[in-house]
């Protein structure tokens, strides 16, 4: 990914892909997505940047990396599950949602060992 700003046209691009443009679409005035033939985005130019964002000609990035020891997943609801989870009495929903935290809760704290160790108990061997 490359963020260029050109102050002398005032233009701040951001290229996703080296993929070259096939077509190109303004979805509001002074912002232009161009694509590339498979309809991927591979660049979105802010015209007017200056005037659009603060300090266009700094950026500051941050990257978030995904865990790879998390092999806990959970299962993803479908919008009718959902609204039929919301069609349930408040006392069940509640009971349901109590039962996920404490699924969740005894998932993540599974040994607490640890705990008393760090709180200074002294453990005779």
């Amino acid at each position: 990914m490359k963020i260029i700003y050109d102050p002398q046209v005032d233009v701040l691009s951001i290229r996703l892909s080296e993929s070259p443009t096939e077509s190109s679409t303004t979805l509001s005035v002074g912002l232009v997505f161009d694509y590339d033939k498979d309809g991927n985005v591979v660049k979105l130019s802010i015209l007017n940047a200056s005037k659009r964002v603060d300090r266009p000609e700094t950026v500051e990035y941050s990257v978030n990396l995904a865990r790879t020891e998390q092999n806990f997943s959970a299962p993803s609801l479908s919008l009718e599950q959902r609204l039929d989870f919301l069609k349930l009495p408040l006392e069940e929903r509640r009971r349901q949602l109590a039962q996920q935290a404490s699924d969740l809760v005894d998932h993540y704290q599974q040994n607490t060992d640890w705990k008393e160790f760090l709180a200074g108990d002294i453990i005779d061997y």
